[in-house]
């Protein structure tokens, strides 16, 4: 189905549909798109909600203003902010093609999709630097430092009860020993430490002579 179609001929969209038209993987995400719009999704059974047709093109819209490089709060369409809500000749909130203008409550669904909708559109984190811990050791075994348990621990990315079990001349990776030592009545128990050490370079031999 393309975005070009025009209106008469567009059915009201499942999440599903509504997704593979506009290229979203989770239904969350479509959830929050419509709450970003102010469309309000049908709910017709347990197991089927709808985009309303007549907003199909303002979800259209959106979509290609994303593709285009475009954010959410640049689409002329989107409620960043919605408004306080004011009197209908009812006495309620007033609401205007089929928009709610009544802004939402802090447990509502509303900011709920939009919290997803924010946390989709943010940058993925950086990926862990995988020198830390080589990094972290050289540091460790440079200084002669004393770390305990929970600071070894910490450094390596494992639980105490881990390095715990060690003894010591334990290597925690090539390159690497740690020396172990107890202070206190070995029966009473007592604080543990631990010192990185690097292991040796082996000598390099006499460089054979040019012929």
């Amino acid at each position: 189905m393309h975005p070009s179609e025009p209106l008469e001929a567009l059915p009201d969209l499942t999440l599903a549909e509504a997704g593979e038209r506009w290229g979203v993987s989770s239904r969350n995400s479509v959830k929050a798109r419509a709450a970003a719009l102010g469309v309000e999704l049908r709910r017709e059974s347990s197991t089927r909600t709808v985009w309303p047709a007549e907003f199909v093109p303002l979800g259209d819209r959106l979509a290609e203003h994303l593709q285009a490089g475009g954010t959410l709060a640049s689409f002329p369409g989107a409620k960043p902010s919605l408004p306080a809500p004011t009197a209908g000749t009812d006495g309620g909130p007033r609401r205007s093609a089929g928009l709610s203008v009544m802004a939402p409550t802090a447990g509502s669904d509303g900011l709920a999709a939009l919290a997803q909708l924010a946390a989709a559109l943010a940058p993925p984190p950086p990926p862990p630097d995988p020198l830390a811990v080589a990094r972290g050791l050289a540091e460790a075994a440079q200084l002669g430092a004393w770390l305990s348990t929970a600071e070894l621990a910490r450094l390596l990315g494992v639980a105490r009860g881990t390095v715990g079990s060690w003894d010591s001349g334990h290597a925690p990776r090539p390159g690497f020993e740690l020396q172990r030592r107890k202070e206190g009545s070995p029966n009473r128990g007592g604080a543990v430490w631990w010192r990185v050490v690097a292991e040796a370079k082996p000598k390099e031999g006499p460089k054979p002579a040019r012929q």
